[in-house]
């Protein structure tokens, strides 16, 4: 007869077993909230990134090999106040181009300003994030190292004319403007003068794809541009006018023609004096000249050469006025080098005479010859 003898556990084996499991599931757990944490962490760090490519745009994204997407900076022309501004228009904004969120961030009304735990981002400077949902030491990206990267950059660049001619002489006739969004929901525009020499710098200037024009007020010669002005870099642009209004005009280049004298043009009391010279090699004939000026005025008299000189045009009424073509009673002539002072004459405010005697102070005019030279000058 045989028997069989079944042993069970002791106490102490279960206990041990227990403890065992209970490590093994510690560590398990621990293993899977590092995974979720981890999980969590990239989540919150590519949605963060959505959000700075919200504000300032991708740099990576190129039309035509020039970049192409500025974010909501690049439209309004400034930071945003909130993470609001970049889901709804902050203020009937006709700049605002958004939502600049994804479409995923606005299932949720608020989900795209919470971080992966669930907890608010936080928002400053208009261009910085911070998400502390996932411990004491937060999370922290920024659209640009200072905000002046972003909303205060340079436009540069040459202005010349068809034949590559610098205007010379007529730079203070040249108008360069740059469009861009104020910031405020509207579009504004700052302007300057070229260099003689066509150089040119516009400051203060937010990032984006800015409109950039020239226009030469002497002819309306006109040249526009689309320049993308890029964080703290800016701009530069070249600006070619359709036409070849500088040449021969002092400084600009060309083969010689009439130039203004710099530093001559005065304006005492109710005249307007200046001097040109002929930068040429050969004498040059002047039957006429035609003044543009913006004031609202006209002129009585010209005299060609000083106060002595001879009185090539008088008429007390109709008076001479800006843009009209003045016939002289006698053509001048202007021998190589030679140098001498236009007088325009006692201006009023009306064409019949009378009115008021017209005082110009820093007026530009700019003046064209019947040879085919233009000078430009400010009034002083």
């Amino acid at each position: 007869m045989t028997s069989s003898r079944q042993r069970g556990f002791t106490l102490i084996e279960v206990l041990m077993t227990i403890v065992i499991i209970g490590i093994l599931a510690a560590v398990a757990m621990r293993s899977v909230q590092s995974s979720i944490d981890g999980s969590r962490v990239r989540e919150t760090q590519a949605e963060m990134d959505e959000l700075l490519v919200a504000i300032a745009g991708n740099p990576e994204l190129y039309s035509n090999g020039t970049r192409a997407d500025f974010g909501y900076v690049g439209a309004v022309g400034a930071l945003p106040a909130s993470l609001d501004n970049l889901l709804t228009n902050p203020g009937a904004y006709t700049t605002w181009k958004g939502p600049y969120v994804r479409r995923r961030f606005t299932q949720d009304a608020n989900g795209f300003k919470k971080d992966a735990w669930g907890t608010d981002y936080t928002f400053s400077s208009g261009m910085t994030l911070a998400s502390t949902g996932g411990g004491t030491t937060p999370m922290t990206k920024s659209a640009a190292p200072v905000a002046s990267y972003l909303t205060t950059n340079p436009v540069t660049g040459t202005v010349t004319d068809a034949a590559g001619n610098p205007p010379g002489d007529s730079s203070v006739a040249v108008t360069v403007k740059v469009t861009y969004p104020d910031g405020a929901g509207s579009t504004t525009t700052a302007t300057t003068n070229p260099t003689s020499g066509g150089s040119f710098t516009i400051n203060n200037i937010p990032v984006g794809i800015r409109t950039v024009q020239a226009i030469y007020r002497a002819t309306n010669d006109t040249v526009t541009t689309y320049a993308a002005v890029l964080p703290q870099v800016g701009s530069t642009v070249s600006l070619r006018l359709p036409k070849a209004p500088f040449a021969g005009v002092g400084g600009g280049g060309g083969g010689g023609g009439i130039a203004f004298v710099d530093g001559t043009s005065s304006s005492p009391t109710d005249d307007i004096f200046f001097s040109i010279w002929n930068t040429g090699t050969s004498t040059i004939t002047v039957t006429s000249l035609k003044a543009n000026f913006s004031t609202t005025g006209f002129y009585q008299n010209i005299r060609w050469n000083g106060a002595a000189g001879p009185l090539v045009f008088s008429s007390a009424n109709p008076r001479a006025a800006s843009g009209q073509t003045v016939n002289f009673s006698a053509s001048q002539t202007l021998t190589a080098g030679q140098a001498v002072q236009i007088r325009l004459e006692n201006f009023t405010t009306l064409i019949t005479g009378g009115g008021t005697a017209l005082a110009f102070a820093n007026e530009v005019f700019t003046v064209q010859f019947s040879n085919g030279s233009t000078i430009a000058f400010n009034s002083l």
